[in-house]
């Protein structure tokens, strides 16, 4: 009797477990089919959904996280230069460092004043002018001449008045004439008096030419020079040069002698033609 009683125990212990996985089965099929919607039940597509929302809902199904940037392999695109020189400048911006005074194919004319500061027994100047041709912004040839007028210095009257000494043993320039090569090295801008701005540039010369003095000998020379170009406006300047002399020449007792003159020069500069590309 016993064995018969734990049997029939067994038997209603197993229809109870039965009877709840039965009950949650049930639940949880009917949940199920609340989220389809009607249009997609008995379909193959809604089956598809069905089993999709089911993942979504299941919070332990695994989400891959999303890569960082740094871990990405992809190349990133290359950048493209190619259209940078074509792009135009905005008429509102100006680039400062670049020269004012245009020069490539110009001629360059100027004239002005000479003197001769070197000379410590005759006081010597005169006239000079110029002519440049500007192969570009950097380099150009130049020609120039200069006629001088001398007049003894006072220190001279005294000692052929008081002395009774005349000074012929030195030479006095008449004239100078030649070429150089102009090479324009330095741009800048200065201010005038707070209210202007007056762009210069610094330019360096070198060349051959002939000198003749008041004796009438004809000498060779070898110069170099330094000048200095304010631009009143593009066509417009003031020119001031230093230019230092070497040659040599028969004095008046007929001996070579080796001199050097230093020419400090003021003049006025005109710019020809009109520059149409700036």
């Amino acid at each position: 009797m016993a064995v018969i009683s734990l049997i029939v125990e067994m038997s209603l212990n197993m229809k109870s477990i039965l009877l709840i996985f039965t009950v949650l089965f049930a639940s949880t099929f009917s949940r199920a089919q609340s989220e389809i919607s009607p249009a997609d039940s008995g379909t193959e597509q809604g089956e598809i959904d069905f089993v999709e929302r089911l993942l979504e809902n299941d919070t332990n199904v695994f989400k891959e996280p999303p890569k960082s940037f740094g871990g990405s392999s992809a190349k990133p695109q290359a950048a493209e230069y190619t259209t940078l020189n074509s792009q135009s400048i905005h008429s509102d911006l100006a680039v400062i460092q670049k020269n004012y005074m245009p020069k490539t194919g110009r001629v360059q004319l100027s004239g002005g004043f000479t003197l001769l500061p070197s000379d410590v027994f005759f006081r010597t100047f005169g006239l000079n002018t110029k002519a440049s041709y500007h192969f570009n912004e950097t380099w150009g040839l130049e020609a120039f001449a200069y006629v001088f007028t001398s007049s003894s210095r006072s220190e001279v009257d005294s000692l052929n008045q008081e002395q009774g000494l005349e000074v012929k043993s030195l030479l006095s320039m008449q004239n100078f004439y030649g070429v150089n090569l102009y090479f324009n090295s330095i741009y800048g801008k200065t201010a005038w008096m707070d209210s202007k701005i007056i762009p210069f540039e610094i330019y360096q010369t070198v060349g051959i030419g002939k000198v003749r003095t008041d004796g009438g000998e004809d000498a060779t020379s070898f110069q170099v020079g330094l000048g200095d170009l304010f631009s009143l406006d593009r066509s417009h300047a003031l020119r001031v040069d230093l230019t230092w002399a070497f040659y040599s020449a028969k004095n008046y007792e007929g001996d070579d002698q080796n001199s050097n003159s230093l020419f400090l020069t003021l003049s006025y500069g005109l710019f020809w033609p009109e520059p149409d590309y700036r």
